[in-house]
């Protein structure tokens, strides 16, 4: 039988502050020789009564000794109370659901304490642990790996349709009640949404043009409608201005500007992009809100030169360009809300990866068949090859 190794008070104190430093605990526990569960508990016993944790109780005064068995009393009603509270929905499930819930928080709470308010056995479950696998959990592993990979991938934004739709994609059979399922078990969620207001104003004496585009958001090629638009980010430096174009066909962003004011030079400069990166065809619609900015004299003139017909929104519509308005909406609750940018150079490094990097290139989108814009784009090409 091997004899049980003691530690003294400065060698568990050393042990923890290596964790409490940023090494991961299977890496400090293996330097020093010591099993995970050990220095796991160690870790929890310093968090919750520092230094004290690791004092004996051998020469601690009758009333000390008294504080100490008290304080221990609470924290382990306050460890049953926690217990309860995240176990809730498992209390009434089979035993195997509840070996499950222990198995995930073997590391925040005592497995025997789990097992008591549990009710359920120590060596049941110890039992069920050591149990060859079946190939329904083998699956259901995997499965959970996957969803949580796509996830992550989406930077968090995906919510079950779409994960699904990605391991549909990647040949991975499974439902959506699969993966909602999954999702829940494993408090997996996607970005919350928040509000954003409009920008662009339309209260000026310049030329307004009529709505040709008509809500009309389904097109049959690329190059035959682009919406643009404006929207806000706010910095420590203060407001930053992105103006976008969009190829309605693929809803791929090829457009882009950002700057400290809200300029005709803005939308000027995404505009040149957008015309540099797909070149305007016959009959191609320019389609905006009634903005000063896209109503501007320069604006309309390099739309003219390039051929581009011009449509606006109605007064105070937002349906007409809801497009355009949905990527901003997307881009904010999927980036920006979730960022705190403190200079505006660091806000347009961050929203110029998302727009390349992320959102063209990687991004599925329900309403173009679950595609990236770019994927999209290239079925196309590839099918008008073939005809």
């Amino acid at each position: 039988m091997t004899k049980r190794k003691n530690y003294d008070k400065e060698f568990k104190i050393e042990a923890v502050s290596l964790v409490k430093n940023g090494k991961r605990v299977a890496e400090v526990a293996r330097e020093l020789d010591l099993a995970e569960q050990t220095l796991h508990n160690w870790v929890k016993k310093f968090s919750t009564d520092k230094e004290a944790a690791f004092v004996g109780s051998g020469n601690l005064k009758p009333e000390d000794k008294e504080n100490k068995e008290l304080q221990k009393r609470i924290r382990d009603l306050e460890e049953e109370n926690a217990i309860l509270k995240k176990a809730n929905e498992h209390l009434c499930q089979r035993p195997e659901v509840i070996y499950n819930f222990i198995q995930q928080h073997r590391h925040e709470f005592r497995v025997a304490k789990m097992c008591e308010v549990l009710g359920v056995s120590k060596s049941g479950y110890y039992a069920w642990l050591n149990r060859p696998k079946s190939k329904q959990k083998e699956r259901k592993e995997k499965l959970t790996g996957q969803v949580k990979r796509v996830h992550l991938e989406s930077r968090k934004n995906y919510g079950s349709p779409k994960i699904t739709k990605q391991l549909n994609s990647e040949g991975v059979t499974v439902s959506q009640k699969t993966v909602t399922r999954i999702m829940k078990e494993e408090g997996i969620r996607s970005k919350t949404v928040k509000k954003y207001k409009a920008t662009t104003n339309s209260k000026h004496n310049l030329p307004v043009y009529p709505n040709l585009l008509d809500q009309q958001f389904k097109v049959e090629r690329p190059g035959q409608a682009w919406v643009a638009d404006i929207t806000y980010i706010w910095t420590s430096e203060g407001w930053l201005y992105l103006a976008t174009i969009m190829e309605l066909f693929s809803r791929r962003i090829i457009g882009w500007a950002m700057a400290e004011r809200m300029t005709k030079e803005l939308v000027i400069i995404a505009l040149k992009r957008a015309i540099s990166t797909q070149p305007p065809t016959s009959e191609l619609i320019h389609h905006s809100d009634r903005g000063s900015q896209y109503a501007s004299k320069e604006y309309q003139q390099i739309l003219q030169d390039n051929r581009i017909i011009t449509s606006m929104s109605r007064k105070g519509n937002c349906y007409d360009n809801a497009c355009i308005e949905s990527f901003h909406g997307v881009i904010k609750r999927e980036l920006i809300f979730h960022e705190k940018y403190i200079t505006r150079e660091q806000a347009k490094r961050s929203i110029v990866e998302y727009i390349v990097s992320f959102y063209n290139y990687k991004r599925i989108h329900s309403f173009i068949n679950y595609m990236t814009p770019i994927a999209y784009e290239k079925q196309y090409l590839e099918l008008l090859q073939l005809t």
